[in-house]
């Protein structure tokens, strides 16, 4: 809204009142100013519910909303998914929840939380209810974000353990 339908809006007695420069049109110009961010939002609400549009800020609450919390609440020191990979689990959030306790669902998911591709998953490595995950070397700076996803995204009923695969060169993960 401009400062002048606002101003529509006021009763007649200050309305007579209002001069520009006056301290009633500055309000108004404030309220004008506080509003254009909102009907930007009401204009195209995708951009609200699209995790790959959305505003910076609005990001960690959309990925909240999709059961993502987790990740975002760390200690001080602990890894959570950078920007740009959060987004993009956002957007994937769905679709990895229905088919979640799969190993290419977990692959999945740690390949878009951490932005590296190339992990590796063996079930029953060994043992029943049991599978190892091989890391890229790419992914081994943002272990304890690896471990913590594993932790919560594999089926409560098996154990796992972590093998770092070893660099391979440039072409690794492809």
């Amino acid at each position: 809204m401009q400062p002048a339908e606002i101003a529509l809006l006021l009763p007649e007695i200050y309305r007579r009142g209002l001069t520009d420069g006056s301290v009633l049109d500055g309000l108004l110009n404030v309220m004008a100013a506080l509003h254009g961010s909102l009907e930007t939002a009401i204009a195209d609400p995708a951009l609200l519910a699209d995790p790959r549009r959305a505003p910076d800020r609005l990001v960690p609450v959309l990925a909240a909303w999709v059961g993502l919390g987790r990740y975002l609440q760390t200690d001080p020191g602990e890894d959570r998914p950078a920007a740009g990979d959060l987004r993009e689990l956002t957007a994937a959030a769905a679709a990895l929840g229905r088919r979640g306790g799969s190993a290419a669902t977990l692959r999945r998911f740690l390949e878009t939380a951490t932005g590296v591709q190339g992990f590796g998953i063996e079930e029953s490595a060994g043992r029943p209810f049991h599978f190892r995950v091989s890391i890229p070397a790419a992914a081994l700076p943002r272990l304890d974000l690896v471990r913590r996803i594993i932790a919560f995204e594999k089926p409560a009923f098996t154990t796992f353990e972590l093998a770092p695969i070893p660099d391979a060169g440039p072409n690794q993960g492809s």
